[in-house]
């Protein structure tokens, strides 16, 4: 897991030296490990594609759905960056092999979230770039101008990276796939393994919401 630059000026040299050329991958899907989340989608997070997660209250599986996704992803030797909206990543819930493939970026606004996630899509070296917009104030988040998100539709639908935005009510305008997590997990999920509660999450989904565009006009 890498450290998170305290700018994003920082984050950009920081990409530059590690990366000096750019790996392309074909366009296909990204398996998240979630078999209510992959069977929505046709196989995984499509690449070159912007996804929707949303968690509409605490333990509906949002955070299961990231570590099972980091735990596939490592495995299959992808590399993720988290932009961490509102510093709710915890690391020690998540076995530390599964980071090594992490770079976990702790933005200090919903701006600076955005302006990092802008950087690291465009460096086409991640096979998922997620911004968890959870935490932050709704109030901040509506006020999105819409070219925000023009520019990270752009973005992702020019290269190779599947780019997941989580939060915590529908906010992304016209998003091609939005997924929701409404079902809290039950009182026993502590005694399940991470990997089984992912795979009986309830998982809804909807496509391009104009009532969002609506809302953010």
């Amino acid at each position: 897991m890498s450290s998170s630059p305290t700018t994003v000026a920082a984050l950009r040299s920081l990409l530059a030296a590690r990366f000096p050329e750019r790996t392309r991958r074909s366009a296909g899907f990204i398996a998240t490990g979630v078999r209510p989340v992959d069977e929505a989608l046709g196989g995984g997070l499509p690449a070159g594609r912007l996804t929707e997660l949303v968690s509409a209250a605490p333990g509906t599986g949002g955070q299961t759905v990231l570590a099972q996704l980091l735990r596939t992803t490592r495995t299959a030797r992808q590399r993720v960056a988290l932009i961490d909206g509102a510093d709710g990543f915890v690391p020690a819930e998540v076995p530390p092999d599964t980071l090594r493939h992490l770079v976990w970026v702790r933005a200090r606004s919903a701006a600076e979230a955005f302006a990092a996630t802008d950087i690291l899509v465009r460096d086409g070296n991640y096979a998922v770039v997620l911004l968890d917009l959870r935490g932050l104030p709704e109030r901040t988040l509506r006020k999105t101008s819409q070219t925000t998100w023009h520019r990270l539709r752009h973005a992702t639908e020019s290269g190779p990276v599947a780019v997941v935005v989580q939060s915590s009510f529908p906010l992304v305008p016209a998003v091609p796939w939005r997924l929701l997590l409404n079902a809290p997990i039950g009182l026993n999920a502590r005694r399940r393994s991470r990997s089984a509660l992912a795979n009986e999450l309830t998982i809804e989904i909807a496509r391009g919401h104009t009532d969002v565009e609506e809302q953010s006009a």
